[in-house]
């Protein structure tokens, strides 16, 4: 299997996966000092990060500070562990992975240079679905030190970023064609302990083509805030609503690529 990404060490590979997903800029070092790790010995950076959700958007309440945050601090290790096992057939360490932190937002990473992972995709997917429950467990303590998120809600948003995940693979890599992400769907819900949690769904386009988007079980509460609304992939949508937006967004997304 012939791969997007061809990684020989812990920089190229976070250098490829910075290219595929710009902003997203990974290094091999240490964790600065305002760095957010899951070290519950240090959990002013986690603290820092829903303070500011909370002041730019003091309306949207706990619900959306919680449900933001707890997302911000997973969408990367998640976005690395599915870029490098689909488009790299490696993984790096998860585990140590340190974040920077800006108001509202989390972008840019450290990892600690302890090397490169390969084996079958079987074996990454499950490696990389373990690594990321330890990871996230941590992090959702600290979180409700301050809001608290239900672990079923923690666990249904962490599987929707996994999938979306895999779609933002798809973008990259025109091999992995909508019966192989329908494949690797549950496996790696599956390694993440949540194998109902979400979901891909397929959306006709008028013009006969199949193209796969997110079908959430859980709302991600943005439609709180003063300037927000349901997402096109919201559950809270009645189904014709949501596939309706969901076959604009998609029409419009294949005329602009």
């Amino acid at each position: 299997m012939s791969f997007l990404i061809t990684p020989d060490h812990g920089h190229a590979l976070l250098a490829g996966i910075g290219q595929l997903l710009p902003g997203m800029d990974g290094e091999v070092g240490p964790p600065g000092p305002d760095d957010i790790t899951a070290d519950a010995a240090n959990p002013a950076p986690v603290a820092a990060l829903l303070a500011s959700l909370q002041a730019a958007h003091p309306e949207a309440g706990a619900h959306y500070w919680g449900s933001r945050g707890w997302t911000l601090l997973l969408w990367q290790p998640v976005y690395l562990a599915v870029l490098a096992v689909q488009l790299a057939g490696c993984l790096p360490a998860l585990g140590g992975i340190s974040q920077r932190r800006q108001p509202c937002m989390v972008l840019g990473y450290r990892l600690p240079d302890t090397g490169l992972q390969h084996g079958s995709e079987a074996a990454l997917i499950a490696s990389a679905g373990a690594q990321l429950q330890a990871l996230s467990q941590p992090l959702l303590e600290l979180v409700n030190q301050h809001v608290k998120l239900h672990p079923k809600m923690a666990g249904r948003l962490l599987a929707d970023c996994l999938l979306a995940a895999l779609l933002h693979a798809q973008r990259c890599d025109a091999q992995l064609g909508n019966p192989r992400l329908l494949a690797l769907a549950p496996q790696w819900l599956a390694a993440l302990a949540q194998p109902d949690a979400s979901a891909l769904m397929t959306v006709a386009l008028d013009d006969g083509r199949q193209r796969l988007a997110l079908e959430r079980k859980v709302c991600c509460q943005h439609f709180r805030r003063c300037d927000g609304e349901l997402c096109s992939t919201c559950p809270k949508l009645k189904p014709a609503a949501r596939l309706a937006l969901l076959k604009q967004e998609l029409s419009h997304d294949a005329v602009t690529a």
